[in-house]
Order: structure tokens, then sequence, then C-alpha cells
């Protein structure tokens, strides 16, 4: 079984960029409003300043490089830039009701990849209940639940 499936990201990918965003706005207001303050607490409020736009970088970055594309093969799962072949999928985790996504935990592994966290762009009910039907056949445990990702 050969079948390719368009992919985005899933809802949750946005909202850290986001709240890193309000974030950094907050930062900066303080940082206006107070221009007397010890060089110690400016000092500080430079490097959250700082890191709070590097987030913002390398999530967007991160974002802007997901695979639009998985395929399902005989040997496993298949992407641009990963093949995970069948005997090192723990189990497929469904989270969300109404828009639903997909993670797929690695044997071994405590959290998700990222890049194995998505969501279907396309008849999504449709695809989940082909997924669960293939992961099924495969041996693989379906499971309903919050994903856990990292990096």
């Amino acid at each position: 079984m050969n079948k390719k499936c368009e992919i985005s990201l899933p809802i949750s990918a946005y909202g850290q960029p986001i709240i890193f965003s309000i974030h950094l706005v907050i930062q900066l207001s303080f940082f206006i409003r107070f221009d007397n303050i010890s060089f110690t607490s400016n000092l500080l409020n430079w490097v959250i300043i700082v890191l709070s736009l590097s987030v913002i970088i390398i999530q967007l970055i991160s974002n802007a490089g997901f695979t639009k594309e998985i395929e399902i093969t005989e040997n496993g799962l298949k992407t641009k830039k990963l093949e995970l072949p069948i005997n090192k999928i723990e189990k497929l985790i469904i989270q969300g009701y109404f828009i639903q996504s997909i993670g797929i935990k690695q044997i071994g592994k405590r959290f998700v990849s990222t890049k194995l966290h998505f969501r279907f762009k396309h008849n999504s009910e449709l695809q989940i209940r082909e997924w669960e039907q293939w992961a099924e056949e495969n041996g693989i445990k379906v499971v309903k639940g919050t994903i856990y990702t990292w990096i």
C-alpha cells in the first residue's frame, strides 16, 4: 500500500511564536517605559528580548521547512526528509475532536518529534480512519490523547 497524503502543521505549532511575540512586545514596552533602571536590570531585559526574538526566528524557520507530504509505504512512513520503518513506530496518537492531528511516537522516545506531528489538509476524517486501519494492520497501537512534542 503506497498512499501519499497532503499534510500541514497542527494548529498548536502556531502557538509558540504567537506567545513569544506577545512576550517580546511586553518586554519592549517595559524597556521603553523604564529608562532609568539599573545596568543589571537593563542587561537582563536585553537578554530576555534577544532570547525571545531568537525563539521566534527559530520556530518560524522550523515551520517554513515543514514537509507538505507524507507517504505510507509497505515498510513504513516516508517524507521528504525522513524515512521511518514500521518496527520503529510505537503508536499513533490522535489529538483533537473537530480539528484532529496525528502524532507518531517512536519506540524508545519519550516525546513525539515535531516532524511527526501533523494534520491532514483534505478529508481529515477519512484519512485518519485510513491511517488507523493501516496502523492496526501493521500492529501499531492507536490511541486518542494529548500529543507532547519535542524537537
